[in-house]
């Protein structure tokens, strides 16, 4: 009963560490046979235990090794020769394990998978102005730097087994030079012109010189002195598991020399087979290559930005600027408005970007503000960028009123006031004086012919006797008719 009950209990137990640990495994690889391959196991959700991690590898011959170890990473590195190993793709398997009452049991496994190669692999680069091309673009009259870049196992492989390195460097299928640094400095004088550029990099196998002596006796009457010189190759490194690891296990097995192909036999110069040759170079089995290939873009940076046009402006004007460079097409553009004085610093960006081809564009601006502004202009080709600016200054004039505009409005204004007085002064006294008569005595009534300008002087005398009595305005003289 109780070993069922331990049984459940570690059914749980596993069943947890299964969900709770989860492990991936990668590798530095592809590399070329003969150099190390150095695996990494990554536990994730740790939680600082002591965990086993067991490597195996699917080659011919195998490899196997486990650790114990309390941290979350472990590195595992392998060396395969060129003798016993063939190119080709290989799997790495890493079991994890923990402990449950003194037995390890699995809870994640991981596998990843590498080439071996038979050339060695890495990049052609290039670098101009000591900044590495992002691409194949380089400027016209500027040395250029070529060079193979290589994977750092790689490299301390041709360190550790490499007796001469040499790399031929060849321009449109021509050879132009041949180094011992695995890099190349030409200059490029035709201007929008495309080359193809490769570099075959050999490396003799040989065996390292081995210690040589030398002796050098001199003879005299007296005694005799003998002077013995030593030289030493390069020793050899290796790499040695952490201090806190735990090796539990690091299985020898018998090596097999692997049968060398015919092609793998084929002995040539590494002249012969350039030239947009993809294929493996069979320049022999005592030596390791590298084919690098690359087509690269002649071309003009962007030169020196100008910018014209006015920078004084008054409150309200636009800003009409021409901005003019040179360079190889096609360009991007953006331009920044900061507000006062600001100094570029060359690493500008901007989030959006308009593309031309033309070597020219004009900038029109509207300021709202009457302060000091800097207008910042961003090109950019295939090769460089550039930035450059421009202070603009902003100002306000007081206006003044010409006189005619307050005059002519304020002598019309008292006209206006002057004829609207006028004629409520002359109604209003000719409703108070003047009284109407009724007159029925049709027979004696006497008319005078009077014309239109009598009349008219009649009234202007009749509104302007502003006569002020008690008297009764009917005159002795009027006439009261009554019906008989």
């Amino acid at each position: 009963m109780a070993y069922i009950f331990s049984l459940i209990c570690l059914s749980i137990y596993l069943i947890n560490d299964v969900e709770s640990l989860q492990m991936y495994v990668t590798n530095n690889g592809p590399s070329v046979i003969g150099s190390k391959i150095t695996f990494t196991a990554v536990v994730t959700d740790y939680s600082n235990e002591f965990l086993k991690y067991s490597f195996y590898d699917n080659a011919q011959p195998q490899h196997d090794q486990s650790f114990i170890n309390s941290t979350g990473i472990m590195n595992w590195t392998v060396e395969y020769p060129k003798r016993f190993y063939e190119a080709g793709e290989y799997t790495t398997t890493v079991f994890l394990m923990k402990n449950f009452i003194g037995i390890w049991i699995n809870v994640a496994t991981s596998s990843t998978t590498f080439n071996l190669t038979e050339s060695l692999n890495g990049n052609l680069r290039m670098s101009q102005s000591n900044k590495l091309r992002p691409n194949r673009y380089v400027s016209v009259n500027q040395p250029v730097i070529h060079y193979v870049q290589l994977p750092d196992n790689e490299m301390e492989f041709l360190k550790r087994n490499a007796s001469k390195v040499v790399t031929y460097w060849f321009k449109d299928c021509t050879l132009i030079d041949q180094t011992t640094d695995l890099s190349l400095n030409y200059t490029y004088t035709d201007l929008m012109g495309d080359h193809y550029i490769e570099a075959l990099v050999v490396a003799d196998n040989l065996p390292l010189p081995p210690l040589t002596t030398t002796t050098t006796s001199t003879t005299t009457t007296t005694t005799t002195t003998t002077t013995t010189t030593i030289t030493t190759p390069k020793p050899h490194t290796s790499s040695l598991p952490p201090a806190n690891v735990t090796v539990l296990s690091n299985n020898t097995h018998k090596l097999v020399r692997r049968s060398v192909s015919s092609k793998s036999k084929k002995v040539g110069s590494p002249l012969n087979f350039v030239c947009y040759n993809t294929s493996i170079v069979p320049i022999g089995d005592t030596y390791t290559y590298g084919h690098y290939q690359e087509t690269i873009s002649v071309a003009d940076p962007v030169a020196t930005i100008n910018i014209t046009g006015l920078n004084w402006l008054q409150h309200g004007d636009l800003l009409r600027l021409n901005v003019k460079y040179s360079g190889t097409p096609p360009f991007q553009y953006c331009v920044q408005y900061k507000v006062g004085q600001y100094n570029v610093t060359g690493n500008e960006t901007c989030n959006t970007m308009s593309t031309t081809n033309s070597t020219e564009f004009p900038l029109i601006h509207y300021f709202s503000g009457s302060d000091q502004h800097t207008v910042v202009v961003i090109v950019e080709n295939l090769l460089t960028k550039n930035v450059s600016r421009a202070t603009i200054n902003i100002y306000k004039v007081t206006v003044h009123a010409q006189l005619s505009v307050i005059v002519v409005p304020v002598v019309f204004c008292l006209l206006a006031v002057i004829l609207v007085v006028f004629g409520i002064a002359f109604y209003q006294h000719r409703s108070r004086y003047t009284i109407e008569v009724a007159d029925f005595d049709f027979g004696q009534a006497h008319l005078d012919y009077k014309t239109f300008t009598e009349r008219l002087r009649d009234s202007f005398r009749n509104a302007l006797n502003f006569r002020h009595d008690d008297t009764d305005p009917l005159t002795s003289n009027a006439r009261y008719d009554s019906m008989t």
